[in-house]
C-alpha cells in the first residue's frame, strides 16, 4: 500500500504511464486529491487525484481514479484501488497490414475495446475482444473460401472455426480464444483462474499465427519449385 499524505488515505498502487502521451512514466503526485462519496456521507467510495506527466514533452496534467472495494470501513481491503487515468487520449494498436487487408473491422473493434478498456470500462469490453475475434476468424475464413462466404458469415464461431480452420495453432489458439470470450458475455464464467488478459493472449496469438500462415502461402506463391 501507498500512503498519499493525507490521514487515512492508501492507494494499492499509482499511475505507472500518462493517457495523454501514452509514455510509460512516474508521474509526478500533487496535494490535489478528492473523496467522493455516495450512499454513505461518511464512507467514499471513489478517490480521484491529480498528477503531472514529467516528460518534457508532454508536462500535461491528469486525473488518476480509484475505487474502494470493501463496502465497510476497517476491512482488509477497504483501500482504494487504481483502476484508470483521465483524459484518455487512446494510440490505436497497429496490426500487420495482412491483417488490416483481410479484417479492417477486427482491426477497428478491437481497438475500440481497447480504448474502453483503457477507459475503465472492464465490464464491456471484453463482450468488444469477443466480438473482434469473430470478425477476424470469419473474415480469414471467407479469405480462404471466397465461395462460401454466406455461409460462414452466418455459422457459429464454433462451427466456423471446426469446419475452415486448419492450421492447428491457429485452431487451438482461436478455440481457447472463444471459450474465454464466452465468458466475457455469460452470467457465470467457467475459467475462473483467467481474465481478459489471457483473452488477449489468445487473440494476439490468432494474430500471429495468421499471418504466419498468409506470409507462408505468399512465399509459396512467389517461388515455385524449380
Amino acid at each position: 500500500m501507498i500512503n498519499i499524505g493525507r490521514s487515512g488515505i492508501q492507494v494499492d498502487q499509482e499511475p505507472n504511464s500518462c493517457p495523454v502521451c501514452n509514455q510509460l512514466v512516474s508521474p509526478n503526485r500533487t496535494e490535489m486529491f478528492k473523496e467522493v462519496y455516495t450512499d454513505n456521507p461518511h464512507f467514499s467510495r471513489y478517490l480521484s487525484g491529480l498528477y503531472e506527466c514529467p516528460s518534457k514533452k508532454c508536462g500535461h496534467l491528469f486525473l488518476a481514479h480509484f475505487e474502494r472495494k470493501s463496502e465497510h470501513e476497517g476491512y482488509t481491503n477497504g483501500y482504494f484501488t487504481y483502476t484508470h487515468s483521465t483524459p484518455n487520449h487512446f494510440k490505436p494498436i497497429a496490426f500487420d497490414d495482412r491483417i488490416s487487408t483481410i479484417s479492417p473491422s477486427f482491426v477497428e473493434i478491437f481497438n475500440q475495446s481497447a480504448n474502453a478498456e483503457e477507459s475503465g470500462l472492464s465490464e464491456v469490453c471484453g463482450m468488444g475482444y469477443r466480438k473482434a475475434l469473430e470478425y477476424l476468424i470469419k473474415d480469414y475464413c471467407v479469405s480462404l473460401q471466397p465461395d462460401d462466404s454466406e455461409k460462414i458469415r452466418s455459422m457459429m464461431l464454433m462451427q466456423c472455426i471446426n469446419k475452415y480452420i486448419t492450421d492447428t495453432n491457429i485452431k487451438e489458439c482461436a478455440t481457447r480464444a472463444v471459450w474465454l470470450g464466452n465468458d466475457e458475455t455469460h452470467y457465470q464464467r467457467k475459467w475462473q483462474d483467467k481474465d481478459i488478459d489471457d483473452l488477449k493472449l489468445l487473440i494476439n496469438l490468432v494474430v500471429h499465427w495468421v499471418v504466419s500462415c498468409l506470409m507462408t502461402q505468399e512465399y509459396m506463391q512467389s517461388m515455385q519449385r524449380l
